[in-house]
């Protein structure tokens, strides 16, 4: 799968990072100082794996490198399991990444000069894992000790103890796959233990590896065997101390790392391991990036590897068409640090993943071939996300040219070819979306506008198991958990006018469910339970004499199509509100879902002999018509909503006049450019 927008991560910073091209074999200059840590954050389904997998691809065979997914318990690796926890004594989940990492960059390379290898991360986790699982009494200390050095000696036998031992591993991994199981983690410390001596370069490296632990001062004195007991039992202290050991075996494996460039590796430009961790918003991954930053922070500068890191980062509602701040298309440099910052957080450089633009979606279509407007309105109801926009492609793809026409209000509802009987908006809510009840109960409350009036549809919400039957103890707080997990999944919480939200802000998200809630109330007991919710969310609002009609109430009642109430209201409101306000109002109301069954086009009411009132009617009807999220542009409505403005400001005293004015210049060309309501300019918007 082609990755768009990804070329100034993919071809500029990683290359100077690891000092190698990612296509050819060109070896880069490296520059004085330390390289920055890249975080590149997205929203869901983003591309943020598939371009770490594109980058391990790029290098395979060429330079050491590992990737782990952070927020997976096999780190990405199928046949893997890693079940340690904070409760565990003698390993966690840091720990268990490391004996991956430290496994994966072992690993030698086809077009690489050595196999690296970890005497100092090794001794630490022998020294953590194998130490007693349980507390050790004070007069056992110099035992266990004792013990523990035997072990690291007993890690150096001589040449053909060594071989038999790697000859033991390999069968031990022979039979495991020939039964068609992978090792667990758990499983796969032992055998590291029995081929550490493979990792390692006979007694000298132990040495070298004990000497270092010595410096480490762990604790207070003592040799490289005390520092390493004192780490083993730092290790099983409260949260602070294994967070301070784990830091000192992070420490570890990047000094294995700069201790194998020698003065002539670097002379040559040898290129540097990569390091590729997917995932790292999860609380793994936190504790991974703290003390990979505080070892870059607090160690004097060595040679270190390329790393580079995925994030969930929350993403505003709607895109900034301008563009805000450096991304993966047009990252600049530099992304090295000849100074020493101020905090470790520094050491991180973060570049949003770029959207896809409109050519990208167009190219993805198949370029000349396909229909502009199915490009567009991919790229708008997808944000630019290409895990999204990808299945909506092949969906539309495999519609455009056939003999049957393109409908645009039907591309939520195509296929996929692998999947002929599940609905495009099917698969993609699937992925986005919690499965089960969760992901129920937040179609549930998309209509809402706000949490205040989530709560106010959760009476009638029925939790129900798949089975149908009611789910027992449901959510004491569902709303606040449903919103937890909005936030947790990286949605960011939109900004309409005169509303604390939406509940659902994000456009793309909104979109899926409201079309979810829209196909499932087709039939009339459906329509009836449609009709229903919106009426009860609007009884939320003002409906009094002094405030004739809530936008937040006209929203609802337009929503099941009270057309002619939503535009009595508007028309009194013009007299007495501020024509920004009136804007305001307009783009909330016209931002209402579309109800199922009739389109809005039925509702429509003459309005003899008012011009005002009409221009009102046909401009509130036009413009809902042309904020369908699967509405492409429309000239003849789009032309009729620019004469409704002009007509308002014919009407209008002199300050409202320029402001509607405005909107009849700039809201035509908008619409044409796929900007649609609540997202129109209000000039001056104040709450409706």
């Amino acid at each position: 799968m082609t990755l768009y927008g990804r070329a100034a991560v993919l071809d500029a910073v990683v290359p100077s990072l690891v000092g190698l091209e990612s296509r050819g074999a060109a070896r880069l200059r490296i520059p004085g100082g330390s390289p920055l840590l890249i975080e590149c954050g997205g929203g869901r389904l983003t591309g943020k794996t598939a371009l770490l997998r594109e980058l391990s691809h790029r290098y395979a065979q060429r330079l050491p490198q590992a990737y782990a997914d952070l927020g997976a318990a096999d780190f990405g690796q199928p046949g893997l399991a890693s079940s340690a926890d904070a409760t565990t004594a003698n390993a966690s989940r840091t720990s268990d990444l490391l004996f991956y990492l430290m496994d994966r960059l072992s690993r030698k390379p086809n077009e690489f000069g050595w196999k690296p290898s970890f005497p100092r991360l090794t001794q630490g986790l022998l020294a953590v894992t194998s130490w007693q699982s349980g507390t050790v009494q004070p007069a056992e200390l110099a035992a266990a000790r004792r013990l523990l050095a035997g072990l690291l000696r007993e890690s150096q036998p001589d040449l053909q103890e060594r071989n038999q031992r790697v000859a033991g591993w390999i069968g031990q991994v022979t039979a495991a796959a020939a039964a068609g199981m992978g090792p667990g983690v758990g499983e796969l410390v032992a055998p590291l233990i029995d081929i550490v001596t493979t990792e390692l370069f006979g007694p000298r490296a132990n040495k070298h590896g004990l000497g270092w632990w010595t410096g480490r001062r762990v604790g207070p004195q003592g040799d490289g065997y005390a520092q390493l007991t004192e780490l083993a039992m730092c290790f099983r202290g409260d949260e602070d101390d294994r967070r301070e050991a784990e830091q000192h075996l992070v420490a570890a494996l990047l000094e294995d790392i700069a201790d194998q460039y020698t003065w002539m590796r670097l002379k040559n430009r040898v290129p540097r391991p990569l390091l590729l961790l997917d995932n790292c918003h999860t609380p793994l991954g936190r504790a991974v990036m703290d003390a990979l930053t505080g070892v870059w922070h607090e160690e004097p500068a060595r040679t270190r590897p390329g790393v580079v890191v995925t994030a969930l980062a929350q993403e505003p509602a709607v895109p900034d068409r301008e563009g805000v701040g450096p991304s993966t298309r047009s990252a600049a440099g530099p992304f090295w640090r000849q100074d020493r910052p101020r905090t470790a957080a520094d050491w991180v450089l973060r570049l949003p993943l770029a959207r896809l633009d409109l050519d990208e979606v167009k190219e993805m279509l198949g370029g000349g071939r396909a229909q502009p407007e199915a490009a567009h309105m991919i790229h708008r109801l997808s944000s630019g996300r290409a895990g999204i926009a990808h299945p909506l492609v092949l969906a539309a793809g495999s519609r455009i040219g056939s003999p049957e026409p393109f409908e645009h209000g039907r591309l939520l509802a195509l296929p996929l070819a692998d999947e002929p009987t599940l609905p495009v908006y099917e698969r993609l809510l699937g992925v986005l979306t919690p499965g089960g009840e969760a992901r129920a109960r937040l179609a549930h409350y998309t209509p809402a506008l706000d949490d205040a009036a989530a709560h106010a549809l959760n009476t009638d919400h029925v939790p129900r198991r798949p089975d149908g039957n009611p789910v027992e103890g449901a959510a004491v707080v569902p709303v606040a958990e449903t919103r937890s997990l909005l936030r947790q999944d990286g949605w960011g919480q939109g900004r309409w006018p005169g509303t604390g939200g939406p509940f659902v802000g994000d456009p793309t998200l909104r979109a899926l469910l409201v079309h979810d809630l829209r196909t499932r109330s087709a039939g009339p007991p459906g329509a009836a339970e449609w009709t229903g919710r919106h009426r009860r969310l609007r009884l939320l609002y003002p409906t009094d004499a002094a405030e004739p009609h809530d936008a937040r109430y006209l929203h609802h009642s337009l929503a099941i199509g009270e057309s002619d109430l939503v535009v009595r209201a508007l028309h009194r409101r013009l007299a007495g509100q501020d024509a920004p306000g009136w804007l305001a109002a307009l783009n909330l109301v016209c931002a209402a879902p579309h109800p199922p069954g009739a389109p809005a086009g039925d509702y429509l009411h003459a309005a003899a002999n008012e011009p005002v009132r009409q221009a009102v009617e046909r401009l509130v009807l036009d413009l809902w018509l042309q904020s369908h999220p699967l509405a492409p542009p429309d000239q003849q409505k789009i032309n009729s909503v620019r004469l409704q403005l002009l007509t308002l400001a014919q009407n209008s005293p002199v300050g409202p006049q320029e402001v509607f004015y405005r909107a009849f210049e700039e809201w035509p060309h908008l619409l044409n450019h796929w900007i649609q309501a609540p997202d129109l300019p209000t000039y001056g918007e104040r709450r409706p």
